[in-house]
């Protein structure tokens, strides 16, 4: 979204902004998000990946490139180049740590697809169209869904190759269906 704004030295000056979403449906997505994980509505299959959903779109749209943002990949970068940098002079001491870490989130995106998956394709794809994440009890947020949507959300743009274009069209699809939805049921978002 491009914004043209008066500049003091005069003319326009034009502001480019990455989200697509304002700053308002964000928030109210991020809600919905809440919302839906902590009150026991409807089953916890559909109530889980809808939350989830909700929430990567409202983190993506929301703190991407953000401090929080810069800090997170920051803290986790720096994580992971400790642990290369811990094996003495070996050979997987050059790998890149934001590569490494693209790879860790890569992988999971992909542990959040197994969570997504119905149960019917176990036959097919076994133990990975299984996992689903543990059912939060009665008035609780869902950690683990949340850290994922956190995760995911803040650095989907790390992980690169197949993986990476694939995850950023999946969530091309979310945030297709996400964005229209706090404006439609609340109006003026």
């Amino acid at each position: 979204m491009n914004l043209a704004l008066p500049d003091p030295a005069g003319g326009t000056k034009v502001l480019t902004d990455t989200s697509l979403m304002s700053p308002t449906s964000v928030a109210v997505l991020l809600l919905l998000a809440l919302l839906l994980d902590y009150l026991p509505v409807g089953p916890p299959w559909l109530r889980d990946r809808v939350a989830f959903v909700f929430a990567l779109v409202a983190v993506r749209e929301g703190f991407d490139g953000s401090p929080l943002d810069v800090w997170t990949t920051g803290q986790l970068a720096g994580g992971v180049q400790w642990l290369l940098d811990q094996t003495g002079g070996a050979y997987i001491a050059g790998a890149s740590a934001n590569v490494v870490l693209g790879a860790v989130v890569g992988c999971v995106a992909i542990y959040v697809i197994g969570q997504m998956l119905p149960v019917k394709l176990t036959e097919r794809l076994g133990r990975f169209a299984a996992l689903k994440f543990k059912p939060s009890p009665t008035k609780k947020l869902n950690g683990p869904l949340w850290v994922c949507a956190l995760l995911i959300g803040l650095m989907l743009d790390l992980p690169q190759g197949w993986i990476g274009a694939c995850l950023r069209w999946l969530y091309g699809v979310a945030f297709e269906v996400c964005s229209p939805l706090p404006g439609n049921l609340f109006g003026g978002a």
